[in-house]
């Protein structure tokens, strides 16, 4: 959810142990086998993190095969948490071997001011705050009395006029970007703003809801040291049974988040693709086109 107050990363429901009931290419010579290694390689990569030092679950969408055959080029869709503590070899690594040249900020403007990305040279900052102060203000009122309540109705902001405004401005940057450069887009933890501008992306290139949904639980993976170590320091520093339990909710991502904005979607607009076109705006030429420029033919 990505509130401004401190927050925490993923332990897998199964594996979380603090709340007991709670814890829920071989080259080869013949050119077909060459071409079959190489998608085999894609394949494992996709969804792997990037490692950085000063950000966790970054991670490039290259990789990705839809049922058409047709990969995601590496190196050009990025997903991302907070930057602020990139290190400069984070950011030599971001920008020459991943060549980023947009950076897309979900965050809001008090999120921003506590934890300002860096400003890189050749790289263009974007503000695209898909839930406003005002909203998670609101939002932390349910989410204090039920966690879980509070995840799902935040995911209800993504659907409305303003997440569908800024979620635009991501598409804009998609389609204008040089063919040769990446898209950074990102918001406080990488796994709630940026697990549904993920979704639309994929729904976008082709992709069915089985690899959406694999690609968004993949931030439970990543996040998960950082969510122990800070929950640990809650439980040592006091936290009731009801706090470390909403945080919990906070720092994962679960299947009922994004149905939530699934099913708000597909009752306005009759499913993802809808909410790209009409909730969003994007032509049929501008699918064809994002389509062209990110996947493999």
């Amino acid at each position: 959810m990505n509130k401004p107050f401190k927050k925490f990363v993923f332990i897998s429901a199964t594996s979380l142990t603090l709340f007991g009931s709670l814890a829920p290419a071989l080259t080869n010579v013949v050119t077909t086998t060459a071409n079959a290694s190489s998608t085999s390689a894609l394949k494992k990569q996709a969804g792997k993190q990037i490692k950085l030092s000063g950000a966790v679950n970054v991670r490039d969408l290259g990789g990705y095969t839809n049922s058409k055959g047709q990969t995601i080029k590496s190196k050009m869709l990025i997903r991302g948490a907070q930057l602020n503590k990139l290190t400069k070899a984070d950011i030599n690594k971001l920008t020459k071997t991943y060549r980023v040249a947009v950076d897309v900020d979900f965050r809001t403007p008090k999120e921003v001011a506590k934890a300002k990305d860096p400003k890189i040279k050749g790289v263009k900052y974007v503000k695209a705050p898909v839930v406003s102060d005002k909203e998670n203000e609101e939002d932390i009122k349910v989410f204090n009395k039920d966690g879980e309540k509070g995840m799902i109705l935040y995911y209800t902001y993504f659907v409305n006029k303003t997440g569908r405004t800024e979620y635009r401005k991501l598409f804009d940057e998609l389609l204008s970007t040089p063919a040769n450069k990446a898209v950074l887009y990102h918001c406080s933890y990488g796994k709630d703003r940026t697990g549904f501008a993920t979704a639309l992306i994929l729904t976008a290139l082709g992709f069915d809801k089985k690899t959406i949904y694999k690609d968004y639980l993949l931030s439970n993976k990543y996040r998960a040291a950082a969510t122990k170590a800070d929950l640990d320091e809650m439980k040592k520093n006091g936290a009731s049974k009801k706090e470390l339990k909403n945080e919990y909710y906070n720092d994962i991502v679960e299947k009922q988040y994004l149905d939530k904005a699934y099913s708000l979607a597909e009752k306005k607009y009759g499913s993802m693709m809808g909410y790209l076109k009409k909730g969003l705006g994007l032509t049929n030429a501008d699918i064809q086109k994002l389509q062209s420029k990110y996947l493999t033919k």
